[in-house]
C-alpha cells in the first residue's frame, strides 16, 4: 500500500519490543533524490489510516537505504526484526543483499523512539 506512492520504492514494518511493550517501526526506501520529510510521514501514515486502519499507523518511520531480500528478491522481515530486537540473525546466507542487514545492525532505535 505504501508503495502507491510516487517516492517510495518498497518498505517493512517491523515491531520493536520495548520491556512489555512493541512499537511498529516502518522502513521505507525512496526513489532517489527524495527524502522522507515530515510531509511525507504524514501522507504515508494517512493513508495507512484511510486505506487500512488506524491500527496499521507506525509509530515511527524511519528511511532506509536498502531492505534485506532474498535470493529470489523477497524482504527478510525476520532479520531485520532480530536485529532491531538486539537478537544476532539466524540466516543471512540465503540474502542477496546481506551488506542491507549492516545499516540495521548500526541503527540505534532506542534514540529514537
Amino acid at each position: 500500500m505504501v508503495e502507491q506512492l510516487g517516492e517510495v520504492i518498497e518498505s517493512l514494518a517491523v515491531a520493536k519490543v520495548i520491556e512489555s511493550d512493541s512499537k511498529v517501526i516502518l522502513f521505507v526506501v525512496l526513489k532517489s533524490g527524495f527524502l522522507l520529510t515530515d510531509e511525507l510521514k504524514q501522507q504515508i501514515m494517512g493513508d495507512l489510516r484511510t486505506q487500512a486502519s488506524p491500527r496499521h499507523v507506525p509509530d515511527l518511520i524511519i528511511q532506509a537505504p536498502e531492505l534485506p531480500k532474498t535470493k529470489s528478491n523477497k524482504l527478510v522481515e525476520l532479520a531485520v526484526s532480530d536485529l532491531i530486537n538486539g537478537r544476532s540473525v539466524r540466516n543471512s546466507d540465503g540474502l542477496l543483499n546481506p551488506a542491507a542487514l549492516d545499516w540495521f545492525a548500526a541503527l540505534d532505535l532506542d534514540s529514537l523512539i
